[in-house]
């Protein structure tokens, strides 16, 4: 475990982080690990790059190959990983599309970001349920955006739209897994530097208090945190990682 991880420790944990291959689910997948879980990074892109870079920090990852659009595929990962470890218990959500568009865009481009976002999230979190209400145990992190808050600039509506709804999910779960002692909380990004955003054009610094563009460790942290013991009486709660741009939720 690495220094300073301490208050967060997951030793004996299992973890499974959807878009686990770059950018912030890679981020998550290695701070998880970190702090001593064993974590699956999930994703269509090939995941060898991360379950590398967790294993020569001394972590525990496997790769795994998964479409969230794929019901089936989805309930058939979650299976596996509790047959190869006893256990699942925390699920990011963290796989999402963000193409540029407009108000009036294309509606395929629609029905893609709505599967892949709002669809995809729901698949994952019907898999891993049962067996977290039948353990009375489970960590589920989700991934908005601060699109939510206040509408997305480059991005189009079906984005906003998508991120919004996965803020509402965020509190539906919350309330009905509560009984079951599942968590579920939520992190709202603000503008990160990944391969997937690195053809957006680049903001005005100005804008953000923090005068930086955030990385995707500036989310794994908060992340970490909502998946650990000291956040285990927070549920419901979206937390807004956007270096001051959203000041109030």
């Amino acid at each position: 475990m690495r220094a300073g991880t301490a208050a967060q420790d997951l030793t004996g944990q299992v973890a499974l982080v959807t878009g686990g291959a770059r950018g912030i689910g890679a981020a998550i997948a290695l701070a998880l690990a970190e702090s001593g879980a064993t974590v699956y990074a999930a994703d269509l892109l090939p995941t060898d790059e991360v379950v590398s870079e967790i294993a020569k920090v001394g972590g525990a990852a496997h790769g795994l190959a998964l479409d969230v659009t794929d019901r089936e595929g989805c309930a058939t990962a979650v299976r596996s990983i509790v047959e190869a470890q006893g256990r699942l218990d925390i699920l990011v959500c963290n796989a999402g599309i963000c193409p540029p568009g407009e108000v009036a865009g294309d509606w395929a481009q629609w029905d893609r970001v709505i599967d892949v976002n709002i669809n995809g999230v729901q698949s994952c979190i019907a898999a891993a349920w049962d067996h977290m209400v039948s353990r009375n145990y489970g960590r589920i992190v989700l991934v908005s955006s601060m699109a939510f808050y206040q509408g997305g600039v480059i991005v189009g509506t079906e984005y906003s739209a998508s991120k919004g709804a996965v803020a509402a999910m965020t509190r539906h779960i919350a309330r009905n897994g509560g009984p079951h002692g599942i968590l579920c909380n939520a992190v709202a990004p603000g503008v990160i530097a990944t391969e997937m955003t690195s053809s957006f054009s680049k903001p005005d610094l100005g804008a953000i208090p923090l005068r930086r563009i955030g990385t995707a460790h500036d989310v794994a942290g908060p992340v970490r945190f909502l998946c650990g013991p000291d956040a285990a009486y927070m549920t419901g709660t979206i937390l807004n990682v956007t270096g001051g741009i959203v000041l109030a939720a």
